[in-house]
């Protein structure tokens, strides 16, 4: 089965953090599919419009096919095959952030990869109160953040609970990690007494390599860790930065409303958001 992934471009060639992270992650490129995509400003309103504004766009529009032209040649020489590729140029009619959901939900990518500049458009929400119908709506596909990913890491920390929200991320970690056959992965929990909320640490780990296993990928490829720490969230960075994880998956919570409860529900999760660099931030 292809996997295929939504990849957000920009401008600035030293920002193309997400097309970076995907060419050293997947050392096996077949059965893959790229999709790369350029945001270019809102287009004026109807009554607008004049010469000036049409230049802007014209102008806006050469300078993403360029981008996507930049983004297209570094993943061909990290070895995927031109057909595998295909860019976008959009529009952010409705905002680059909402476009970029828009996006993601109508395509059924695996994975939606933001590198700098998506990464950006976040953090400039990251304290607005958005109240879009769009937001509003459950939308299931995992984001990948790239912020200034170190291409020599390798392999992928699963930060594991037991609930419903962990087994969804495995279920992600297990369907990508069947594609990137050179990665292991690592089951991590946080316990100080030998219990994850009302369960045994023992029988998260089990139960989640149990749904690793069942999504194909062997035992030897699966490693455990146990952490007794109280602050779960420097507890999974400093394991990533010390070990040299290339990517850090944890469970996206919560059904809420608004943007930001959809996907950084809880401290964890803002912390990583925050602060994680080197690693990419799978949320699932």
């Amino acid at each position: 089965m292809e996997r295929h992934l939504l990849v957000t471009v920009s401008e600035k060639h030293d920002n193309l953090f997400g097309v970076r992270f995907l060419g050293s992650f997947f050392e096996e490129k077949k059965g893959m599919k790229v999709a790369l995509l350029y945001l270019t400003p809102r287009p004026p309103g109807r009554f607008e419009a004049d010469i000036d504004t049409e230049q802007r766009i014209k102008k806006s529009e050469a300078k993403g096919n360029k981008a996507l032209r930049n983004a297209k040649t570094d993943l061909l020489k990290t070895g995927f095959e031109e057909e595998q590729i295909r860019t976008k140029l959009r529009p952010a009619r409705i905002g680059k952030v909402n476009e970029i959901i828009q996006e993601g939900s109508e395509g059924k990518y695996d994975a939606v990869v933001l590198g700098r500049r998506g990464l950006s458009r976040l953090e400039e929400t990251f304290d607005e109160s958005v109240s879009s119908t769009l937001f509003d709506q459950e939308w299931g596909f995992p984001l990948w953040i790239c912020r200034n990913p170190d291409t020599k890491r390798k392999d992928v920390l699963a930060c594991v609970d037991g609930s419903d929200a962990s087994h969804r991320m495995l279920d992600h970690v297990g369907f990508i990690l069947g594609q990137a056959i050179h990665q292991n992965v690592t089951l991590l929990t946080i316990s100080k007494k030998g219990t994850v909320g009302d369960k045994d640490a023992d029988e998260v780990l089990h139960d989640s390599k149990k749904a690793l296993m069942e999504n194909g990928i062997p035992a030897e490829r699966i490693h455990y860790q146990v952490i007794p720490e109280t602050n779960a969230g420097r507890a999974i960075m400093r394991e990533a930065s010390a070990r040299h994880f290339a990517a850090v998956a944890v469970g996206r919570t919560g059904k809420a409303t608004g943007f930001l409860k959809k996907i950084f529900v809880g401290s964890v999760s803002r912390t990583l958001f925050q602060e994680l660099e080197g690693a990419s931030l799978w949320l699932a």
